[in-house]
């Protein structure tokens, strides 16, 4: 299996269990935007506990068309991504040749400002204010939640020689997804890469039935290329939200 993967991370332990939480964090008040919002990443990152409960909250989709949550499924995981996309010049255009992120546990921030401020609110701000702290690979010291990167050919699911498939990964599980449907970003299309949601691919890993990329920070590439066979990584952000 190893050899199938584009690149390979060493993963961390697993987030440990929270232990029971106030509605604030150090100088931190998670009942305000605001305060979050004059906060930074790492110190808000550094400070919060990890894998809260997300009892009744649910995806902030704003109603965008072709992106909903299958029946029956609920949030298990939040996690605010930092990374690159990466391309590929072919013919005079950059076409997508995956993605690597890593990935950092924020459902004890929405866990905790729950009936105090809007999801949508949070998940809008979290990815500025990581690509705004780190640039990928640089984790800022920051416990990494999970990876995320791309399979190479032969992934269950590929239909195309060479095709690619996104994985998430732990120490403890995985999922391999493949695309359901994707959104233009609503703020600016032409600078973020658009919204998706992916679905696991059956037999490969329990750690999510559906992912959701949202509130997209950067990650789109040059609208032309020259080059032939260029590659290139730009810098990228975005929320994560994990449902079972």
């Amino acid at each position: 299996m190893l050899s199938k993967f584009i690149f390979l991370f060493a993963l961390l332990p697993a987030a440990l269990s929270a232990p029971a939480a106030d509605t604030s964090s150090s100088n931190v008040d998670l009942r305000s935007l605001a305060s979050i919002s004059k906060s930074n990443l790492k110190s808000l990152a550094s400070k919060i506990p990890q894998n809260c409960q997300l009892t009744n909250i649910t995806v902030p989709l704003n109603g965008q068309d072709g992106l909903s949550v299958p029946a029956g499924q609920v949030v298990s995981n939040v996690a605010v991504g930092r990374g690159i996309q990466n391309y590929t010049c072919s013919s005079g255009a950059y076409v997508s040749a995956g993605a690597l992120a890593n990935l950092f546990d924020m459902s004890c921030v929405f866990s905790m400002s729950s009936g105090f401020i809007e999801a949508s609110q949070v998940s809008g701000l979290l990815p500025k204010m990581a690509f705004s702290a780190l640039s990928f690979p640089d984790a800022g010291g920051l416990p990494i939640a999970m990876h995320h990167l791309f399979v190479l050919s032969g992934t269950p699911g590929s239909e195309t020689r060479g095709a690619i498939s996104p994985e998430f990964a732990t120490n403890a599980d995985k999922v391999i997804v493949s695309k359901v449907a994707a959104f233009n970003d609503p703020s600016n299309s032409s600078v973020n890469v658009p919204w998706l949601q992916l679905s696991a691919l059956k037999d490969q890993g329990s750690l999510a039935k559906s992912v959701f990329r949202l509130n997209t920070v950067n990650g789109q590439p040059p609208a032309s290329c020259v080059t032939e066979g260029e590659q290139l990584s730009v810098q990228y952000a975005a929320m994560y939200w994990f449902t079972r």
